[in-house]
Parts: C-alpha cells; structure tokens; sequence
C-alpha cells in the first residue's frame, strides 16, 4: 500500500512543479513591448486546403492558415532590391524560383514546416525577361528576346539537369515582353496593341514547338481602344484579351486550339476550378454604401449567372483583385489583394470577409508618436475656473456645473477617448503612433496593445524619392479643447506634385481633406514658432524655389522671422547640397536665396543626418577628472553628410563632413580609404557615430566623432553659427563591430539628463542597446579607468545577449528605428519597423524615477500604520506621565 501511494505522489508532484515553475523575467514578455509580423505585398498565392501558401514583392515566401490568416512559418530570401521571386508551385512541396539578371535558385521547401529541402542554381545567358512553367517534375525555362527568338530548356526539379537540347523558336513577332505571358504550359503574345495585331502562341510542354497563329480582330473583332492580354487563371489555360475594360476568355483546348468564349467578362475575372467544374469569378462595384464589391459567379462552359454575393467589404480599403481561389461543395474561399496592399479572405456565398492582414505596414516611410490628450475628467477640472465672467453667481453656477459633469463622468464613463481607452496617462507611457506607408496609407498604432486606431488611405499617392514622406506635428494634444494637428506631405502618383493632407492623429478626422498642390515639393520644414491656436506654421520649398506658408494665416508671422529662417535641400542624384536663406523676401511673396553650396560630385551622397529637433542637452559640459569642465561644442544646425567616390587605387573612399547648416562652413572632415556602404549616421548633442564596412579588413567598424570648445565658453546663453570664432577641438575613436548593422538610432529623452544609449538594428534580427560612453572617444593625456568613471578603450564593441532589446522575437529587414521621449525622464518608445512592426520602453539609466515592480508595499503600509499607532499611544503615554509628575 505504501509503495502504491508513493507512485501515486510522484505524479502529482511533477503536474504541480510544472504548473508552478515560470522562466525568469517570464512577466515582463510582452508586458510593455509587442509585435507585428508581416508577409509584405502578394505576389504569387495558392490555397492548399487550410494552407494558405504566398510569395511577395518582400522576397518572402510564407504559410498563412486560412482560418484566421497567422503565419505559421515564414522564409526570408535575398535582399528584395536585387532579387524577386517569379515563379511559386504547390503540391507535395513547394517549388519556388527566385532570383535576378541570368541566375535563378530553384528551391523546394516542405509545405507543413517551411524547411528548405533542395537547392540548385539556375544559369542563364539573358539576362532578363525570363519566364518559368513548373510541372510536377519539370522545370521549363523560357527567355524571349524581343524581336529575335524565343530560348526554351528543360530543367529536372530535382537536381537541376537539363533535359534534352535547349530549343531556340524564331519568334520576330516578340516586339514587346509586356504582351507575353504563360498560361498554364502556352507561351502566348500579341505583336500589337491595335486591330491590325496577331496572336501567337507555343505548346511549351510538347517537343514539337509548333507556332500558332490567330488575328485579333477575328477573335474579338473591332473597335475602339487598345487590346491587351491578361492572365485568367492558374489551373485553366486561358487568357482574357482586354479592351475598354472588358475581357473575351481564348481558351487552349485539348487539341492546342484556341477557343472563343462568346461572353464579355471585365478585366479582373479570373477562372477557378471547383469539383471538376470550371467557373469563373469576377468583382463589380455596387451602389449599396454597406456592401461596395460584389462577387459574381459565372459558368465557364455556357457563360451562365451561378450566382451573385454582395460582399461585407471593410471601408477604408482600396480596390480589390482576385488572387487565388479554393472551392469545395458549395462553399469557395476568395484571397483578395487591394491597391494599399491588403490582403482578405471572403467566405462565398456567404459573402463574408474571414480576416483582414493590412500589409502596407510592412513599409512604413515616416513616422511620429503623439501624446494623447487628457480625460474628460481632467479636462473639466484645468478648465474648472476658466471663465471670463468675475461675479460670484456666475463661478458658483460654473463650478457646480463642472462638478455634475466630473460626476456624471466618473459613474457613466466618458464619451469617445473614454470608451476607446485613449486618454492621457501620469507618466506619457501611453500615446499614438502615426505612421505613413509606402502605398500612402494612414495608421495610427495604439502604443499598449498595438492595435490599429484608425486608418486613412490616400489614393494615388507615393513617397519622395530620398526623403520618404513628411509628417509634421502642427499642434499637441494638450492644448485643450483644441484637436491635436498634424500635416503630411507627400506625392502624387501621376503628376508628381506635392498632395497635402492635415488631420487630427488622435481621431483620423481631416476637415479639409486631400489637397493637391500645383507644385513640386523640394523641400519643408516646421518653424519653430507657434501661431494662433497654438499651430506651428509649415515652410515648403517648391523646386521653382518658391515658398509656400501653410496654414494660411501663419503668413503674417512667417515675415517677421524670415531673418532667421534658413533651409538646405539634398539631391542625391548630382550629389549636391545647397543652403538657402529667406532674408531677401519682400512683403508680397517669400524668396529664398542661395548661400552655400556643396558639389560633391563625381561622389555619391549616401547619408545626410541632422539632429532630432526636440533633443535638449542637459549638460553643457563634460567633467574630467581633476574636477575641471571641457565644454561641448553644440551646434543645432550642424549636419553630418557622407559621400563615396570611386578611386583607382583605394576602389572606395568614405568622406565624412561635419557642415553648419546655416553657414555652409565645414567644421570637421575625414576620410576613410578602401571603405564602402552601408554607411549608418547618428547624431546627437555633440558627437557623431558612424559605421562602414572595411574592404581592407572585411569586417565592419564604427567611428565615433566627439566635440568641444575647450576650457572656455564662447557664449553660455546664445549660439550663433555665424560667431563662429575658432574650430572646436575633435577627439576621435575607431571600433570594430562583429556584425552586420541595418540601421542605427539613439535614445532620447524629456530632460536629456538620462544616458544615451545606442539602438543598432542587426542583420541577424535582433535591436542591441550599447551605452555611448562605451563609445565615447578617451583623453590621450588623462587616465582611464574606474576611479575616472571611465571605461577602458576596447577595440571590438561587446554585444551580449542581454542587451538585446528584442529578446527572443526575430525582426526581419529593419528599416528605421523611432524614438520618442515619455513623460518619465528615465524611459523612452522604441518602435521598430521594417518586414515587421516592434515597439518597447528602454530606460538606459534604468527607472531612477520610478518604484520597482517588487517593491513591498505592505511592508511600508505595516510599518507607516505601527509608527502611527506608536506615535499615539506615547503621545497617550507621556501625557499620563506628565500627570502624574503633576500630582506628586
């Protein structure tokens, strides 16, 4: 009996020691921090029963789960810039083809777990216009060469050996490859765009590669417009000849014949297979301002109606296209991609849309955190003796009325920030994170659960070539009860004008809506003064050179500070840098005039970084050890700039400039031989970091840039750029960094009294926080050491696993990192953006204004609540002693 019970303990002691036992730190994952992973914009899909297999313009290939669209793996592939994936198939595995220019990688992965299973390079002599058909064990190759031939090989998708002789088809008639395309094994073009064109078309599977030939106008007749064609579906072997927006199906036959559909389709039709039964889907838009989309369904034999679903499209998406399709009994499945690249899954015939993946934030161009405005509560109260009126009545009626409204508030919950938990907190630890996409649409991220607040698209619009988009921030939360503000500019898509777009971030709300300029956007910036209503004015530079003041009613007060005004402009593609001033503006218009001007061509302008605008120095000072104070150099308009040249002995040459963006004098300059991009900058207060990767040595390495002006202050109060008298004094330090960097940021904080600490995105995916006095170039003439509070001058910059800042969540392709300061001195937001979305709260001088997590509050209650009660009963105690020495 006893060893029975024993066996019987051992169990349940084990159930209870894994229900109990947490990993260390376990409670703050995911506690201030989250993530958001993305896929990137579609490009090739296929649903494979409840697998959901896409390939995207990021180069990623991924499995998404139909029921809720997660991602259950995913794979990165080279840098998108260089390489794209063309071709996708799914079976037992999946096939892909990716690559650039004459190579290609064949790759198999497993389709349950994404492991890559094979791999074999493909060589070819063109070097574009490549196609590919892949079938089950075949890999067909085709490369057209306009106006020449057309190269046909044979590929095993095993090992990659060629089957057969390679075939060259005379095809003169490939004028253009935009009017080729492969359907299914067909190899199909059109030798023009009119009437007067013919259809063309190869059986690439079969080995006699025959060519075929029919006339457009006795496929689709004549008439007015131009003729193109356009894929019709993956598993059918058809293709739409599209004109005026409407679509005849040419189907391939059995026999290598094309048949003629006799019904017209809009272009955006495609065909699916459903139980051995060919239909074809098609989107239309409807009047019903509930349901804008509907999905009609047609028979592919006959063209009859099947039946027709208005779908329960979310508003604020662009226009959609059929992807991909999956029909079993009655029921379909729909994968929808739209113009600000989202991707759904509809539910037919329910109509219903399953989920919703916003993949525009796989590229965010420009970003900004808002703090959020006060409660209603808090609001009532600043505003509780704000009243023009001085009679005793009226403050009483205005102060019982504030309190009703404070009541009512507190049992009844306020209106809209209330219910949507977007109020102000003690510590700014929670605001909205605005950002702008690359398609040109609007999110705002709540920064504690990262959820989306709202979205805004803007149609037609694209970011600037260099600088992205500009988001400005107008007007704060916490001028109540004024909105906040913010103003984007940006591009339009067709015209390349500027668009300009003004908004409240709390809400999404824009009274104004879209507005087109009539000029090109050169440069903006926000002035640095507030006008009424609290709104700091925008300057924008058109590239006439004209100056453009919004809103309009800041005009007045942009001409009394023109004497101050000073802009640069960057062009990247002649590599010049050029500074403007607004002193010769007259009372009617704004001119800018040119002052300096820095060519660096033949060079390459590869990096140009100002500091943050609401950075504030602490210290103006660096104390050394004998107690006496070197002072920095802090100029606010200086600019770092990086440029390479091409040299035929050195191959590259790196220069670094230190420029006074008013002045256009070169403070500091420097040059690094046999060194190339990436070239990250950062700057701030008074020193400069930044990274290159050495040639010489094949590794990266890090310089760190400090200056001063010595042991005494030129001006304490004032700065000026043009009193300047002497260079400052430059100390300098070289690092080697064992990694591969993709972006570099510093914290910033409320009062600037916090450590400033490094944020360096890693190739491997993870963010590592390194402290700047790490960094921080060392006196050669003063020791270094702790006494000093100095640390040692170590050539490779240590990176261990517990600064990552990330810690077990992979980033992929960071682009940026953003920071912005908290309420709290010793804490900042971290949002890092890339493939996917991270945010977190660093504290580099850890939380000095803040109790920590396990501090015992009972503790201090108990011992408050016994000095209290200590407190009164020797209170009792003397006073019945002094009593009794009263009696005696």
């Amino acid at each position: 009996m006893a060893s029975l019970r024993s066996i019987c303990i051992i169990p349940v002691f084990v159930i209870l020691n894994l229900l109990f036992t947490s990993a260390l730190y376990e409670d703050q994952v995911g506690k201030f921090d989250w993530k958001r992973t993305f896929v990137g914009k579609v490009k090739y899909s296929n649903i494979s029963f409840k697998r959901l297999v896409v390939a995207t313009e990021e180069n990623v290939l991924a499995c998404l789960t139909v029921k809720n669209g997660h991602i259950l793996w995913r794979q990165l592939f080279e840098n998108p810039k260089y390489q794209q994936i063309e071709a996708l198939y799914v079976d037992d595995e999946i096939v892909t083809v990716s690559g650039a220019g004459n190579s290609w990688f064949v790759r198999s992965w497993d389709l349950n777990s994404g492991t890559l299973l094979s791999e074999w390079l493909l060589y070819s002599e063109r070097t574009s216009h490549n196609k590919f058909i892949i079938s089950k064990d075949t890999l067909i190759h085709a490369a057209p060469v306009p106006g020449s031939h057309l190269e046909v090989t044979k590929y095993s998708l095993h090992n990659g050996e060629v089957q057969g002789k390679a075939t060259k088809v005379p095809a003169a008639w490939i004028t253009n490859v935009a009017n080729c395309l492969v359907t299914k094994h067909y190899f199909a073009c059109i030798s023009s765009n009119d009437n007067l064109g013919q259809l063309y078309y190869i059986d690439l599977a079969s080995e006699n590669k025959e060519i075929s030939t029919r006339s457009i106008k006795s496929l689709i007749g004549e008439g007015p417009g131009t003729v193109q064609v356009v894929d019709f579906g993956g598993e059918i072997p058809a293709l739409l000849l599209v004109r005026s927006n409407k679509g005849t199906v040419l189907y391939f036959d059995d026999e290598g014949k094309v048949m003629v559909k006799p019904f017209n389709l809009m272009s955006n039709a495609v065909g699916v297979l459903s139980d051995d039964k060919r239909l074809i889907f098609q989107l239309e838009a409807t009047e019903n301002t509930e349901k804008l989309i509907r999905v009609k369904v047609k028979d592919f034999i006959q063209g009859d109606d099947e039946y027709s679903v208005d779908l329960e499209y979310p508003l604020g998406l662009g226009a959609p296209v059929i992807l991909a399709s999956q029909c079993r009994a009655q029921a379909c499945d729909l994968l929808l991609t739209t113009t600000d690249d989202a991707l759904l899954l509809v539910r037919l015939p329910e109509g219903k849309v399953l989920w919703t993946r916003e993949e525009a934030l796989s590229n965010i161009v420009a970003t900004e955190f808002f703090e959020l405005p006060v409660s209603e509560l808090d609001a009532s109260i600043e505003n509780e003796f704000k009243t023009s009126s001085n009679s005793i009545l009226s403050l009483l009626v205005h102060r019982l009325s504030t309190q009703v409204k404070q009541v009512s508030s507190l049992v009844f919950g306020g209106q809209l920030l209330a219910n949507s938990g977007l109020v102000r907190d003690e510590f700014g630890l929670h605001k909205i994170i605005v950002v702008a996409t690359k398609v040109g649409k609007l999110f705002a991220i709540d920064t504690l659960t990262g959820s989306i607040a709202w979205s805004y698209r803007l149609p037609n619009v694209r970011p600037f070539d260099a600088s992205g988009m500009f988001l400005f921030v107008q007007r704060t939360a916490r001028y109540a009860p004024l909105p906040a503000q913010c103003l984007l500019l940006a591009q339009d898509a067709v015209t390349g004008k500027g668009v300009l777009f003004e908004f409240d971030p709390i809400t999404g709300f824009s009274s104004r809506g879209i507005r087109k300029l009539d000029y090109k956007i050169a440069q903006a910036m926000l002035l640095p003064y507030e006008v009424d209503e609290n709104i700091k004015a925008v300057a924008v530079l058109s590239t006439d050179y004209e100056v453009f003041i919004y809103p309009d009613s800041a005009k007045a007060a942009a001409y009394q500070h023109v004497n101050r005004l000073f802009m640069y402009v960057v062009d990247s593609t002649k590599g010049s840098l050029k500074g403007y001033n607004l002193h010769h503006s007259s009372k009617d218009a704004l001119k800018v005039t040119q002052i300096w001007n820095m060519n660096a061509s033949p060079a390459k302008l590869v990096a140009v970084k100002a500091k943050h605008p609401n950075e504030r120095v602490h210290s103006q000072g660096r104390v050394l050890p004998d107690r006496s104070v070197y002072y920095k150099y802090v100029n606010p308009n200086l600019l770092a700039v990086a440029t390479i040249s091409e040299d035929p002995i050195h191959k590259h040459v790196l220069s670094i400039y230190l420029i006074d963006g008013v002045t256009g004098f070169i403070l500091y300059s420097t040059s690094h031989k046999r060194a190339k991009a990436p070239v990250h900058l950062v700057h701030s207060e008074n020193w400069l970091v930044y990274s290159y990767f050495s040639e010489r040595f094949r590794r990266t390495e890090v310089v760190s840039v400090e200056l001063y002006e010595g042991i005494l202050q030129s001006n304490s109060s004032v700065f000026s750029s043009h009193a300047i008298s002497t260079l400052p004094h430059v100390l300098t330090q070289s690092y080697i960094l064992p990694a591969h960097p993709l972006n570099m940021a510093v914290t910033l904080t409320e009062r600037g009294i916090t450590n400033k600490f490094l944020l360096i995105a890693l190739s491997g995916g993870v963010v590592i926080e390194i402290p700047w006095l790490l960094l921080q170039p060392r006196f050669e003439d003063i020791q270094c050491g702790p006494e000093e509070s100095c640390i040692p001058y170590m050539p490779e910059i240590p990176l261990p696993a517990e600064a990552v800042i990330n810690y077990n969540q992979t980033l992929g392709r960071v682009r940026g990192i953003d920071i912005a300061p908290a309420r709290l001195e010793s804490t900042c937001h971290v949002l890092v953006h890339g493939l996917d979305l991270f945010y977190t709260r660093v504290a580099p001088s850890k939380t000095f204004d803040l109790l920590k997590e396990d501090f015992d509050h009972l503790m201090i209650v108990l011992v408050l609540t016994g000095l209290v009660v200590a407190s009164y009963i020797t209170k009792h105690l003397a006073s019945k002693k002094a009593l009794k020495q009263l009696w005696k």
